[in-house]
């Protein structure tokens, strides 16, 4: 069994979110409350609200009390919410990913500057969707195919989910280019996530199967899925539990690797699993 060095768990981001819910639980008199999942990673959800943190909508949260703690997720939500939040005398604290919030606040200057934004991410994803609601005309895209399909623009702001493929997003700027008269590009694919893919391919290509240890909702974990299937027979698992024996028959060498999103003791329970097998 070989795990990632150096790329595998909570990326920065994450561990920020991850110590303010935490510590915010513990100081706490009464319930703690998140605009939404803080991360992707049912586990992980499911250990906060072991600890009285709960998942609470800013249009849910009518009958909080003033002051009551409310987080919001590290994928950021929308102008509307810190708004709303404030007017009912909510505890805000802020758990946004800086990189996430960098890229919010670029996407609404470009916009000031007379640019139409354009994220490339996911649709129906929460951080795109919150980047997004700090502009006022942006749209999200999904695709090279979706860019080529746009209408023609005078200037043209290029941003992009932070968790996407940096080779797609390129041919999507590319497309974007010869749709305007001036074009800039200000996305930002955080530096973790494209290591985390790199460091997984290479050690792809060293094993005879990989497991990738993650949230099944998690964009960056299912990247990493994507990266390794090509090279190697990939096995994506929420926790050591759903591993099976019978996927590893044939392996002699197998790598692990991990979400940004997912807890050290779910990737330390994988690898005592493989171990106990690989030594039965």
């Amino acid at each position: 069994m070989i795990l990632a060095r150096h790329y595998a768990g909570f990326c920065s981001g994450v561990k920020r979110a991850w110590k303010l819910a935490t510590e915010e639980a513990i100081s706490a008199s009464g319930p703690v409350y998140l605009s939404g999942k803080l991360i992707h990673n049912t586990p992980a959800m499911d250990e906060l609200k072991r600890k009285g943190v709960r998942v609470r909508t800013i249009s849910e949260a009518e009958g909080l009390q003033p002051g009551t703690p409310f987080i919001l997720r590290a994928h950021g939500e929308g102008p509307e919410v810190y708004a709303r939040a404030r007017a009912l005398g909510l505890k805000l604290i802020d758990g946004t990913c800086p990189i996430v919030r960098s890229v919010q606040q670029r996407a609404q200057k470009l916009e000031g500057q007379g640019y139409q934004v354009v994220l490339f991410g996911h649709k129906g994803h929460p951080e795109a969707k919150a980047t997004i609601a700090h502009t006022m005309n942006g749209v999200i895209i999904e695709s090279a195919a979706e860019a080529a399909k746009l209408p023609r623009y005078p200037k043209i702001a290029t941003v992009a989910q932070t968790t996407s493929s940096a080779a797609e997003y390129a041919e999507v700027r590319r497309i974007l280019k010869e749709r305007c008269d001036e074009f800039v590009d200000q996305g930002h694919i955080c530096d973790f996530t494209q290591r985390a893919q790199d460091e997984a391919a290479e050690l792809a290509q060293q094993v005879d199967a990989m497991v990738v240890v993650g949230g099944t909702d998690s964009s960056n974990t299912r990247r990493l899925v994507e990266v390794c299937t090509v090279l190697c027979p990939t096995h994506h698992v929420e926790t050591a539990e759903e591993l099976q024996p019978s996927w590893f028959q044939e392996a002699s060498r197998v790598g692990v690797t991990a979400g940004a999103s997912t807890r050290d003791s779910d990737i330390a329970a994988a690898v005592e699993w493989l171990d106990h097998i690989s030594d039965a």
